[in-house]
């Protein structure tokens, strides 16, 4: 997974741009992780699964939820939970939108938080 950081020194938020097919991961952390104390909170958990003391864990926040194994970590907008949408309805079709969802192994997760935490500091 390819990401850069950027920060913007107007309103002193930091924003991502990840490689193709984990857009949602960056949304995500544009709109949940610009907290220090978020993020190492979550590296905590991520150490708790590569010790396998724990085999998955869930956070939902305002707009995603976030999904970690000791494999892998995926991440979902909540609008794809909504059932009776227009194109569902219309078209009974299945959908993927990069921009919110996205998954990968939890050491490329593990390496985008440490690298964000040190980029927000």
């Amino acid at each position: 997974m390819e990401f850069d950081f950027k920060k913007d020194y107007f309103s002193d938020k930091a924003t991502v741009k990840l490689s193709m097919g984990h857009e949602a991961f960056g949304t995500w952390l544009e709109q949940e992780g610009q907290s220090k104390q978020w993020v190492n909170a979550l590296l905590a958990v991520v150490s708790e699964l590569q010790q396998r003391n724990i085999t998955e864990y869930k956070l939902a926040g305002d707009e995603f939820a976030l999904y970690l194994t000791t494999e892998e970590a995926s991440i979902t907008n909540h609008s794809l939970h909504m059932s009776g949408s227009d194109l569902d309805e219309a078209n009974d079709l299945n959908f993927y939108d990069q921009e919110i969802e996205a998954e990968c192994g939890l050491e490329d997760f593990l390496n985008l938080l440490e690298s964000w935490l040190e980029f927000i500091n």
